[in-house]
């Protein structure tokens, strides 16, 4: 793998990692980005120690990770990806603050521990609109939204690409 350059809020990823080859733990996908508003909420752990969600709002579906954030930016207690439906909207952040109760009750939340080698598909609809997060070797943990759009474009356009890598010695946001 390259080495990713660590900048606090970027725009584009200098080495966006291919999760295609990992082995998939998910479950059963929604068929259409209207059955998204379906999807339950999801908390996964790495072996380090991440604590992650994939959770939903009314139309917004966010992966909020915290924990050790090998190669963050100093002061870094979380990284945040959110889009609205299936659009993207805008890049993932680092942020100072871990939110409170991120994996919250077990017995309402599944939670699963994504191995090295593993991902978990949020959604494929097609190769520009899909969620993923995994563990590819060398890495402690990707997250990538593939949209054909930003959110409240009227139009297709060019399709955009967000996420997060965390990996030593440096991690980004895209």
């Amino acid at each position: 793998m390259a080495v990713l350059m660590s900048v606090p809020n970027a725009a584009a990823a200098k080495d966006v990692p291919d999760l295609g080859p990992l082995f998939d733990d998910s479950g059963p996908l929604p068929a259409t980005v209207g059955d998204l508003a379906g999807i339950p909420d999801l908390a996964f752990t790495t072996p380090s120690g991440l604590a992650c969600r994939k959770s939903r709002g009314k139309v917004t579906h966010s992966v909020v990770c915290a924990g050790n954030l090998v190669g963050a930016p100093a002061g870094t207690r979380s990284v945040s990806l959110v889009s609205v439906n299936a659009d993207g909207s805008g890049p993932a952040q680092f942020l100072p603050m871990a939110p409170d109760g991120l994996l919250g009750d077990p017995a309402k939340v599944p939670s699963i521990m994504l191995a090295p080698g593993h991902k978990i598909v949020f959604w494929d609809f097609s190769p520009t609109e899909s969620l993923v997060c995994g563990s590819p070797l060398g890495t402690e943990l990707a997250c990538v939204l593939q949209s054909p759009r930003e959110s409240g474009s009227k139009s297709a356009g060019q399709a955009v690409t967000h996420g997060f890598v965390i990996s030593a010695p440096q991690s980004e946001v895209f």
